[in-house]
């Protein structure tokens, strides 16, 4: 009998939601039974600083995971609300760990997920280290874009703002600077820096 592949072991547990643009999945404080993948659409995870101003944390498109941190914790630590008419899947934490722990197929796609994930929060934390608004928008094309260097911006400018740690002014200034000093173009959503020539 073949074994089964982590893929597929997944939709056997999973639980599909459809939910409209603001509705919440959860909320900080809920019980966390569940960790979540976004099938289409999108969904933003927050928190809110002590001045109440929500700050942004993570953003889930088609095929990303999200509220992996919760999967052995009691509680939700920040809140999920849909962006945009989405679509969404649910596993079971309980069910979830039991297949971590004992299948080593499934151990290995989770140590393979969470290392790319851990990655792109290091590039993360290490683009809002940056000090110019112009080295963020370079490091984000080059990190996240797919070939680096280009990216078909999701969601609004004033959410790549808060990707970036930018005021919504202060990025489009900056990227029309950008694209006067013709180090960077745009067609409709797609963002590409011109790289000097080798």
């Amino acid at each position: 009998m073949l074994e089964e592949m982590p893929g597929q072991i997944l939709q056997r547990i999973a639980r599909k939601r459809s939910l409209a643009s603001g509705q919440c999945v959860f909320q900080i404080g809920h019980p966390a039974d569940a960790i979540f993948r976004v099938i289409s659409g999108e969904v933003q995870l927050y928190r809110y600083d002590l001045a109440g101003r929500q700050v942004l944390l993570h953003r889930a498109f088609g095929g990303d995971f999200f509220a992996e941190a919760s999967l052995d914790a009691e509680h939700y630590h920040c809140t999920a609300l849909c962006a945009q008419d989405s679509e969404i899947e649910s596993f079971n934490s309980q069910q979830f760990r039991s297949l971590l722990a004992s299948n080593p197929s499934f151990q290995q796609f989770w140590i393979t997920h969470l290392s790319t994930e851990l990655r792109r929060q290091r590039a993360n934390v290490e683009r809002l280290c940056l000090k110019s608004a112009s080295e963020r928008v370079e490091h984000f094309l080059m990190t996240e874009g797919e070939p680096a260097g280009e990216l078909k911006l999701q969601g609004t400018v004033s959410d790549f703002a808060d990707m970036l740690g930018l005021s919504r002014e202060a990025l489009y200034r900056t990227l029309s600077k950008m694209k006067k000093n013709k180090t960077l173009t745009q067609q409709g959503s797609t963002f590409k820096l011109v790289l000097p020539a080798e």
